[in-house]
Parts: C-alpha cells; structure tokens; sequence
C-alpha cells in the first residue's frame, strides 16, 4: 500500500471555460481554450491510498463519508473508471480518497479543480511507486498529468502545472470534429484524448503587483451545476459556436498579449467583458441560466465606479454567484475595502497568482 498526499491550488479562469466538445464530451475535451490564474491560498489536500485489490473506490470529502448514491461519488467513481479504460493496469488496485477544502465547495470557487487536480496529482505519486512503467508513459510530466486531471474536471487542467501562474488550456480538437470516439483507432483516439492540455505562460514572479480578490457572496450549492449548464447552452443556444470562434481567435491572442506587457488598464477591460460574455451565453440558454444574484450585481457597479476615473479592478464570475476581483497592490486596500462594504469584511479575501500542485509530507 501506498499513500500520498496533496494539495492543489484552484484557479480563476478569465477567458472562459464553458461547453464540452459534444462527441467527446465524456473526455471532456472542451470547445474552445481557456486561460486562468493559478490562485495562492485556495486550495484542496487530498489523501490517496492504494492498494493491491479490484477497483474499489471510497470517498470522504470535508469530513463526511460520500456514500455511492450521491452526486459527488459518481464524479469520483466515473473518474477511476475512466482512468481504468485508458490506463488498463490501473484495476489491479483500490483507492481511498479523502478531500478538504479550505473554501466553498460547488459555489463557484472552482473547488473541482483543486479537487480533481489534487486526485491526478496523488495518482503520480502512487503509480511512480507501484508502476513505474505506467508513471513514464501516462504521469510523468505536467502535460500528460494535465489530462488525467481533466478526466475529472476540465478546470483541473489547468490547476496541473507545476509552475503554476498564468496558465493556458488548449483546446485541442475544433467543436465541429465530425469523428467519434468509437469510429477511430485506438492510437487515434489516444492522440485526440491527449491533444487537449495546459501549460504555464508566465510564472507568478511575472506580475508579482497583481492582487485577486475572492468574494463570498454566498455560501452553498448552485443550483444548477456547471455540467448540466454547459449542456444545455450548447444545445439551445443559437449565438454558442459564434462566441467560441470570436473568444478562440480573436480574444484569447489579445489577452496574452495583455499579460505578457503586464497591461492592467486593458487586461481589466477584457476580463470584465469575457465574464459578462459567459454570462450572456448562460441567459441566451432556453431555459435561462442566472448564476448571479442581487449582490453579486451590487460588486459589478461598485467595481465600474471605481474605474469612473481610473482602472483599478476588474470583476469576473464563474458559474456562481462568487466575485473574484483583480486589482494591482497599490488599488489592493480601496478595492477590497469597497468589497467588504458589500459583503463584509470577514467575507472578503486578498491572494495573487501562486504555483501548481506539490506533495505534502505526512
């Protein structure tokens, strides 16, 4: 038996992450590339023990015991069986996952990504150990491991890279890819599954002023998950592939640009518009997708006031009704002072761009 523990940061997207290419929706193979900040200071430890056995599989998450019924299991469960079709060795073992969170959970702080990342992550240190050649093939590097997390959930890819800072996840195959997963060889299919990764662009020490600023807005489930969301605007969206196209190609090139010359007045501009950008793909979905609520409104006007005069922050939402605010450090205490006005101080935290996943002792 083996037993490793990690702990994985989330992320903040700011281009957006929001649809699975729909035949290859169970690889979650996204339809277009996405970028984020790998975020200090919010994160999952995970605890993984494996065992010689059969492929089963037990779950704790913050403490409680997920039984094979509930949701959360299912995600988990899918994930092994998922990691068994593509790494056959892998049956051979049980595995005990135990998870924390140090924030909210399904409430827009992206805590499957940490999670997920967190799982890969515990799964390269297990197989390096009980099956090196396995870990040379399928673990042994951040691109590779970047998939295995993605298997779980697509914004796991992106919180892989051990660099960390600001990271990319290419998109690989485009939307209208016309083959299925069934109707090309083994080899093929390999390939198209590992052509969708993440890497890191520029590392934290790249815009070491930069400031994000998470805010709780409210703590709980939302009440439509992000999975069932992305399925339902791909299919009863008629603007959807247009927004993918225009994000792919002309925004996405842009926004790198924007990092790279550390462009704040720009780069805030932009981030704002691709958050209002998801959200408007949500409304257009048949039925309307609200993941923002009255509060969640009250910080959009409070951080376009402060840009009345100047560019100081920007605001950008997930599928939650939870703000992230980017600001630079010498906006850091007016911006998040006018935030804790809102939601209140204790409900408002300060972090920056901070490095990927790593082992924990003990």
């Amino acid at each position: 038996m083996v037993k490793i523990t990690v702990r994985a940061p989330t992320n903040i997207a700011i281009v957006k992450y929001w649809g699975k290419n729909p035949l290859w929706e169970y690889f979650h193979i996204p339809t277009k590339s996405s970028l984020s900040f790998t975020v200090d200071g919010l994160y999952t430890e995970t605890m993984l023990e494996v065992e010689e056995g059969n492929g089963e599989v037990s779950f704790t998450l913050n403490g409680e015991e997920i039984k094979p019924e509930q949701k959360e299991f299912e995600y988990v469960d899918v994930y092994i069986k998922k990691l068994f079709e593509l790494v056959p060795e892998t049956k051979g073992y049980n595995y005990r996952v135990v998870s924390k969170n140090n924030f909210p959970t399904a409430a827009g702080f992206a805590s499957s990504a940490s999670g997920f990342a967190a799982m890969a992550k515990a799964l390269q240190g297990a197989m390096k150990e009980l099956e090196p050649e396995v870990y040379e093939e399928y673990f042994s590097d951040d691109k590779k491991l970047s998939v295995f997390a993605r298997l779980g959930s697509g914004s796991a890819t992106r919180s892989i890279p051990s660099e960390g800072g600001v990271v990319v996840w290419h998109k690989g195959i485009p939307m209208d890819f016309p083959k299925r997963p069934e109707d090309v060889p083994d080899e093929e299919k390999k390939d198209i599954i590992f052509s969708s990764y993440a890497e890191s662009l520029f590392p934290p020490e790249h815009w070491p002023e930069l400031r994000i600023i998470y805010t709780k807005v409210k703590k709980g489930e939302k009440a439509v998950k992000s999975r069932a969301g992305m399925k339902m605007t791909i299919k009863t969206n008629p603007v959807y592939s247009q927004w993918v196209e225009y994000e792919e190609n002309k925004v996405l090139p842009r926004v790198i640009d924007r990092i790279a010359d550390k462009n704040f007045p720009q780069l805030a501009n932009d981030i704002m518009m691709m958050s209002n950008g998801l959200h408007a793909m949500m409304y257009y979905t048949e039925p309307r997708i609200r993941y923002l609520n009255d509060t969640s409104e009250q910080i959009i006007d409070a951080v376009l006031d402060l840009n009345e005069s100047e560019v100081k922050a920007a605001y950008t939402f997930d599928a939650g009704p939870n703000a992230v605010v980017f600001t630079l450090a010498q906006y850091e205490s007016e911006v998040s002072s006018r935030l804790a006005e809102i939601v209140g101080k204790e409900n408002v935290f300060v972090t920056k761009m901070g490095k990927g996943p790593v082992f924990v002792e003990g």
